[in-house]
């Protein structure tokens, strides 16, 4: 079965790392799986080739009990489909997508693999990556040979392969949003977000639980923002950690986030962490989770919205309409639609999907402020969510926190699909028309 030689090696070093008081000698891999389609590649020049790039290296055939200089397995595999199989089409759509239909199909046919793991302490670990992916590539430029990164579970032609892996540093500075990928998901009532690939640089990985699927956008950018500074040397002391995008070292990456952000946004804000939970499909790896419990916060989701807006900023506007007959009728049209999203998601929405809803909610100078709700529970009438927008006109209430809002006062709804595309919203469009 694929990986489960390296799941039992990963799991023998935790029992190592746990022993290691000294946390830059700890032990970590990064494992690159080599498919070479009908070809066969000598295993003595392939070492020969490793061992060129790392003279000090020593080659290994089982999991090493400890490690105290670079160790390096080499396993050529013949029978691919048995041995160390290729993930499926569908799973290729989405963890390989330079490849073309015709390349997939070939990848899946593949005979021939090599299995390539390099072992270091972590204090070792961005040089030896870094020649390992330049390494990787020498063997896929100018071939139809894909690489299968077991980290981050993707699998790369040549081109990519450089833009993401080797050409993605700066001045000895890893890239996050090339080194690394997150994963989100629907997970009871609200969304999970989880990075892969930061434990071959000797670092855990980092989870956003019970987030407001809304949010997953900038559930990404922090914890690849995390990422980066754990990267560049930052600490985590006592479970506090600053997020300051104008410490980022790593130029490109830096100018990237801050392209994301808002004006006025701070673009800093302390946060902290406690260990993550590890759930089925997570990287064999120590996870720390991102903490949003705060005492002067209803709820953690009103917080890390908090967080969100200190970082990003916040692009909120107030649009006073009174409500004509075109705005009203379309209103209509959204109410009767709301029995069948009712069922719909109580079926369950689909990854990446997300339902909103407007709802009334009394000022403090008792008139009304309309804002949307992601919703959480559909059981009755009632309807439970997390507040999307932060409130103009009510001193108490902010965005994050959760509410409960009357079925029968709903006025519009938003249904966020999978792919990008979006149903429903009809008001607001005509409220930009008539409105102020």
């Amino acid at each position: 079965m694929k990986q489960l030689f390296f799941f039992f090696i990963a799991f023998s070093l935790f029992s190592v790392n746990a022993q290691d008081s000294d946390t830059n000698k700890k032990a970590v891999y990064s494992e690159v799986g080599l498919y070479t389609m009908d070809t066969s590649l000598d295993e003595a020049t392939i070492k020969k080739e490793l061992q060129t790039i790392f003279p000090d290296a020593s080659f290994i055939d089982a999991a090493p009990e400890h490690i105290e200089k670079t160790l390096v397995y080499v396993e050529p595999v013949t029978d691919v489909p048995q041995k160390y199989p290729v993930y499926g089409m569908n799973y290729l759509n989405y963890f390989a997508k330079d490849l073309t239909k015709a390349q997939k199909e070939n990848l899946i046919a593949s005979k021939n693999a090599f299995i390539i793991a390099v072992f270091y302490t972590a204090n070792d670990a961005t040089e030896k990556n870094k020649l390992f992916y330049e390494w990787i590539h020498t063997k896929l430029k100018d071939t139809e040979y894909v690489a299968y990164d077991a980290e981050t579970r993707e699998y790369f032609l040549a081109d990519t392969w450089k833009i993401r892996r080797v050409d993605a540093w700066s001045e000895g500075i890893p890239d996050a949003s090339r080194q690394i990928i997150t994963h989100s998901y629907r997970k009871d009532k609200f969304c999970r977000t989880i990075t892969l690939g930061m434990k071959r640089f000797g670092l855990p990985d980092i989870v956003i639980d019970d987030s407001a699927c809304s949010n997953t956008t900038q559930a990404n950018q922090l914890i690849t923002v995390i990422a980066q500074l754990l990267f560049e040397g930052n600490e985590i002391k006592n479970g506090d950690f600053m997020v300051d995008f104008n410490a980022i070292q790593n130029a490109d990456f830096k100018k990237a986030i801050k392209e994301t952000t808002i004006e006025g946004a701070a673009q800093k804000a302390a946060i902290r962490f406690k260990e993550g939970t590890w759930e089925e499909g997570d990287p064999t790896n120590f996870l720390i989770q991102v903490d949003f419990e705060n005492e002067a916060y209803e709820n953690p989701q009103a917080y890390e919205n908090t967080i969100y807006s200190n970082l990003f900023g916040v692009n909120d506007e107030v649009t006073s309409v009174d409500h004509n007959q075109a705005i009203s009728e379309a209103s209509e049209r959204a109410k009767r639609r709301l029995p069948a999203l009712k069922k719909l998601f109580n079926n369950g929405l689909s990854a990446g999907s997300t339902l909103l809803l407007k709802a009334p909610f009394t000022t403090d100078t008792g008139g009304r402020e309309w804002m949307w709700v992601e919703v959480t529970t559909w059981e009755t009438t009632a309807i439970e969510g997390i507040l999307q927008n932060e409130p103009h006109y009510i001193k108490n209430l902010k965005a994050g926190t959760k509410v409960t809002v009357k079925q029968a006062d709903i006025f519009d709804y938003i249904l966020y699909k999978a792919d990008g595309t979006s149903e429903g919203n009809e008001t607001g469009r005509l409220i930009q028309k008539y409105g102020n």
